[in-house]
């Protein structure tokens, strides 16, 4: 299935491609964007362009598309956003994310989650998204809240960390009838 560009105020969502490869490997080399996540930070542009290549194909998959989010006014690629583990039938699907520290606490995060639920509930009919956060990660938990995500249910030690720590996970959920109560046309 083809997935096509989304456009917001300020950011962009599109097509994966190696002309985002120097952006991508920017921010994912920051320590910073690992903080709630169980990988280490890529160290070279090879760790960036293998992992861009698994991206590119899960999005060749019927039920996996990703995204970067770019900046409108540069092109600056400023992160990627995914939907993954889609269920056509039920209208079911997750969402994942990651977003340059850089970028942080600007706006773009809830733009981004904006325009993701109006193209999934809106344009393509989805019944429920959900995403799934180490249970610390505040941040991520406050905006998706923000937007009408509701707290389902822990994993318990979910995350297994690069130091060997567990971690448990929330699931957090958003239904079509709650997205449209939150105004979020």
């Amino acid at each position: 299935m083809k997935f096509p560009d989304l456009f917001g105020t300020r950011i962009k969502l599109i097509q994966l491609s190696e002309d985002g490869l120097s952006d991508m490997y920017e921010y994912s080399k920051n320590p910073l964007l690992y903080r709630y996540l169980e990988f280490e930070p890529q160290k070279t542009i090879e760790d960036t362009t293998e992992y861009l290549h698994k991206l590119i194909k899960r999005s060749g998959a019927e039920n996996a598309h990703y995204w970067f989010i770019s900046l409108i006014h540069n092109n600056k690629i400023i992160g990627s956003i995914g939907v993954h583990d889609i269920d056509w039938r039920k209208g079911n699907a997750e969402i994942s994310y990651g977003l340059s520290p850089d970028s942080w606490g600007k706006g773009y995060f809830n733009e981004m989650l904006q325009i993701i639920l109006k193209y999934l509930f809106v344009d393509k009919g989805f019944y429920r998204i959900y995403a799934t956060t180490r249970f610390d990660n505040e941040p991520s938990i406050r905006a998706l809240r923000k937007v009408g995500f509701q707290k389902e249910g822990t994993l318990r030690d979910y995350y297994l960390s690069k130091d060997g720590k567990r971690y448990d996970a929330v699931i957090l959920a958003i239904l079509k009838n709650e997205y449209n109560k939150e105004g979020n046309k």
